[in-house]
């Protein structure tokens, strides 16, 4: 009997193994299939979400590359551009320079002229007060009692005739 229980044993092995496989399979096909479509079709949108990704990445990657490409370009405006506003403005500086050097020269020409006319006009009173002083020196070493007498009579007959005129007139 014990061979028997064996053999009845192994007799149902083979069913209950259909069995099991059968419903695991039934199992699968029902739930695993739109479990695996599903995974799937997260897998396929993971995937496109990537290309996406990559796509504008390296459009990025381009823009940055030729922005790159042009900075030694845009280096060499800016530098080139720089050197031409420095001698603009080194051209303005050098002309506000000069024209106030001019300026500064007309001013001392002015200034010299200027001078030169106070000079002479002190150099001429100068000069009339030494006349003045010489012609009164001259005339007090001339001038004796009678010279003065004639003087005064000549002058008082001049004013005296002057009255005269005035009056008749």
């Amino acid at each position: 009997m014990i061979l028997l229980a064996e053999e009845v044993n192994e007799l149902w092995k083979w069913p209950n193994f259909l069995m099991l496989a059968g419903l695991l399979g039934y199992l699968i096909k029902k739930h695993g299939g739109p479990l695996l479509a599903a995974r799937s079709q997260e897998i396929k949108e993971s995937l496109e979400a990537g290309k996406k990704a990559k796509i504008e990445a390296d459009a990025r990657a381009a823009a940055v590359q030729a922005k790159i490409a042009n900075l030694d370009r845009e280096v060499s405006e800016l530098r080139a551009n720089s050197k031409a506003e420095l001698e603009r403005e080194a051209d303005r500086i050098r002309r506000d320079a000069e024209n106030e050097l001019s300026r500064l020269e007309h001013q001392a020409q002015a200034e010299i002229v200027a001078i030169g006319k106070q000079a002479r006009n002190e150099v001429r009173l100068y000069a009339a007060k030494l006349a003045l002083d010489l012609a009164e020196q001259k005339i007090r070493g001339r001038m004796t009692p009678g010279a003065q007498a004639t003087l005064l009579n000549n002058f008082s007959n001049d004013v005296a005739g002057r009255a005269a005129e005035g009056s008749s007139r």
